[in-house]
Formats: C-alpha cells, structure tokens, sequence
C-alpha cells in the first residue's frame, strides 16, 4: 500500500479511500442491524474482518460480525448464536479503554473477541475462523463508536496487513458509523411514533366498529327475542308437554344464539384493546405443540388427522408466547371449520431465506374445499366471513397478533385446501447455519394424510 505524511503519520491512502466508499453505503442502512451489516460485509470485501460491540450498562453485547461460514464452527461448539453474546465490559480486555478514552488503538494481539467469548460463556473459542481471508491473525485496530456524543460501543477491525499508523483510517471509519447509528436511531424513533399515532387511530375507529357490530348483532338479538316468545308462549299453553321437542329446539338455537354473540364481543373486545408486547426468548415448536394438543378439545376435530412437523434448525424467536399461540390457535381453528367431512391438518414450522431477511415460519394447512380467489383478499377484514357462523374476527387478530411482532402473515388457497403462513422475522443469520428442508418459495401442496413430504 502507498502511503502519506500528515502530522508526523503514514496513513495507507488506499485504505483510507477503501473506507470511505464504504462510509458511502453504510449511511444507506435503515436500522442499527443494516448499518452493521452493510459495514460488515464492506469489510470482509476488503479483507477485513469486522466485529461491533454495544455497551449496554456495565455489559458489553456483541452486535454484528462478518462472518464466514467457517466461523459457524464456533456457534455449533457453544450451542448458539454468537450475535446477542453479553459479558461484564470490565472483563474484555481494552474495550474499556477504547470506549472510556474515545480513542483507536492498535494491537498485533488484539485478542478482544477472544476475551469477550470466554467472559461471556466461559468457553476458550478454540475455533474461531478457518477462513482464509480472514483466519489466523490477531492483528487490528479497536475503535470507540460514538452515538450523540455518548459512548455507544466500539468495532474491531483485524486483519494481517493493517499497521499502527492505519489506527486513524478505522478511527474515521468508525466515526461515520457512529454517525449512521445516530440516524438510523432517529429513523427508529420516527417509525415508533408512527405506530403510536396508527394505535390511536386504530381506537378511533371503534365507533365506526360499534355500528358495524351493532348491526351484526341485531340479527342474532332478533332470533333470540323470537324464541323467547315463543317460548313463553309454549309455557303457558296446556299442550307444552306434548311438544317438549319443541322447547327444546328452541332452546338449542336460543344457546347457539347467545354463544355467538359472546364470541362476537370478545373477539371485538379483543381486536380493539390496546396490546402490551411481552416478548422473550420462546421456543416456537413448544407454542405450535400447546395448540396442536387442544385441538381434540375443539367442535368438529374428532374427524381431522393432526399432523405436525418441526424445523430442528429452528433457533428460539423473540415473540410474546400468548399472543402467537392465541393466533395459531385461530388459524387451527380456522382449517378444522372448513373441513366439516374431516381431513388433514398439518402445521409445519420451517425457516425462510428472502432477500437480506430471514423469517421463522409456521404453516397451518388443511385439506378443505378452498378459498375462491375473489375471496382471499377480503378474508382478512373485520367481519368478513364465508361461514354462516363464523364472525369475521378471527383473521383479523391473527393480522394483529403478526403485524405487532413485524411479521407478515400469508394465505394460499385452491380446489385441494388451504395454507396460512405466519412470518416471523429473525436476526440476521449466516444462512450456512442452517439447513432447509425445502426451498423459500410458498409452502408445498399438502399431500395426503399419513404421507411424508
């Protein structure tokens, strides 16, 4: 590399130019995760290898590595991901000098990563990277990331071919890092006020619901007033004993009536209250396994065969239990309802590759008559139902339930059945991790009951 003098300093112009187009892109991320990233993989282009780290307390929390697939030696030795590792910052090393001082620093053992791995699982990370470009050195620079003039964290570079005087280029670097972060916070809490004025909005068409409820409920109300007439009528006619079978009926659709409408107003209730996510660490074969095994307790499920398949590579997804079982068990409800006769049930889970995301899936498919193709768009909406009991609320709080975890929820439908797809999104991941059991496209006809795919 040629070098240039300033200020008593040899600073590699071509490292200097390398990270400044890559200073370029990195201002394009939308999130925390897309600038690191987008940093991330710039580096590796270059020959880098980059690792960022966000103090959080006293803690240091590993954000984003570039990562070969090699490096998915170290994350099947440990048991799990590294990104979201945390360990006392006071036990990594320098990186309480990097962030206290605000200033690079240069080391031909920066053994940062190393001491972060051990402090935070207490394992010796034996294997860190056999990748060519990027494995056996501990050479590099550790640079302070500076977020409204706050200590945010620091990245580490390392690489074979970069020098103490190169300290300043990664320090630049890291400033417009920093920088990106500072915006893409901004952007964060732009969108988080969105959603709060959607909340609002949202309650704000309750008296639009009110009447559209008031009129769904009018005709339930009118068959009950009805059989209550005439029943009363039957209780006072001297020859109410010999039509018992009569009460009877009438009391059957007056217990059906009331059910209904007790089904309506909470589903409503529900569709309209304000949720407080509880998220956590959950294990999502664990939430598909608590619905699966209600399904003998449901109307109608006594001739539907359940069957259920489980992504092993499925990591554990941060999602509120309740509401996604709540959800799940909707759409369950929602295929065992359109197979009257009986049929199949299958719930899969699955993970999907999709551009730059990656998403943990559940599919809840049946083998019932379909959805028509003009009716699919609209299955979705408030009180839009093809049952002639249904309410039209169920699917709508399954998009609720979705949309407040930013997941995306799907339906594919013909002639042989019906697929609702839940998509949760997951943490960037090194697709070489994990192994699909099919392709990313929509989920595959299902076959018939007992067959495996």
């Amino acid at each position: 590399m040629t070098g240039m003098s300033k200020g008593g300093s040899t600073v590699s112009t071509e490292l200097v130019r390398a990270l400044s187009a890559l200073a370029a892109h990195v201002h394009r991320g939308r999130t925390a995760e897309d600038v690191l990233r987008i940093a991330g993989d710039g580096a590796a282009r270059l020959g880098l290898r980059l690792d960022a780290f966000q103090v959080a307390g006293s803690d240091l929390v590993l954000r984003s590595l570039a990562t070969s697939p090699e490096r998915a030696a170290l994350e099947r030795l440990l048991g799990r991901r590294l990104v979201g590792l945390r360990a006392p910052l006071a036990r990594c090393g320098l990186a309480s000098e990097v962030v206290a001082e605000r200033r690079s620093i240069h080391r031909s053992d920066l053994d940062l990563f190393v001491r972060f791995v051990l402090a935070a699982t207490g394992k010796d990370p034996l294997c860190l990277d056999t990748s060519t470009a990027t494995s056996g050195f501990s050479n590099g620079v550790a640079a302070p990331l500076v977020v409204r003039g706050e200590p945010w964290g620091l990245l580490t570079m390392t690489s074979p071919s970069l020098r103490a005087e190169d300290a300043a280029a990664v320090a630049l670097f890291a400033a417009h890092v920093g920088s990106a972060l500072e915006v893409s916070d901004f952007v964060e809490s732009l969108r988080r006020t969105q959603d709060e004025l959607v909340a609002r909005e949202r309650l704000a068409t309750i008296g639009e619901l009110a009447a559209t409820v008031a009129h769904e409920i009018r005709n339930p109300l009118g068959v009950l007033f009805n059989s209550v007439s005439a029943l009363r009528r039957l209780v006072h006619d001297e020859a109410s004993l010999a039509r018992r079978a009569d009460t009877v009926s009438l009391l059957s659709i007056v217990n059906e009536e009331a059910v209904r409408l007790e089904e309506i107003v909470t589903d409503l209730l529900e569709l309209a209250r304000p949720w407080t996510m509880r998220a956590e660490q959950t294990s999502l074969a664990s939430v598909v396994q608590s619905v699966t095994k209600a399904v003998p307790r449901l109307p109608h499920s006594a001739a539907v065969e359940v069957r259920v398949i489980h992504c092993a590579e499925m990591p554990l997804v941060e999602i509120d239990r309740r509401m996604v079982r709540q959800a799940l068990l909707n759409l369950v409800v929602n295929a065992i309802q359109a197979m009257p006769t009986g049929g199949a049930l299958l719930v899969e889970t699955r993970i999907e590759h999709r551009d730059d995301a990656s998403f943990a899936c559940v599919d809840v498919s049946d083998t019932g008559t379909g959805i028509a193709p003009e009716e699919q768009d609209r299955v979705l909406e408030p009180f839009y139902t093809t049952k002639a009991s249904g309410t039209g609320l169920g699917l709508p709080l399954v998009k609720r339930v979705v949309e407040a975890h930013r997941g995306e929820l799907a339906v594919t439908s013909d002639e042989t059945g019906t697929t609702f797809t839940i998509r949760l999104p997951l943490p960037k991941w090194d697709e070489s991790q994990v192994t699909l059991r099919r392709g990313a496209g929509a989920p595959r006809p299902l076959r018939a009951a007992g067959t495996d795919r």
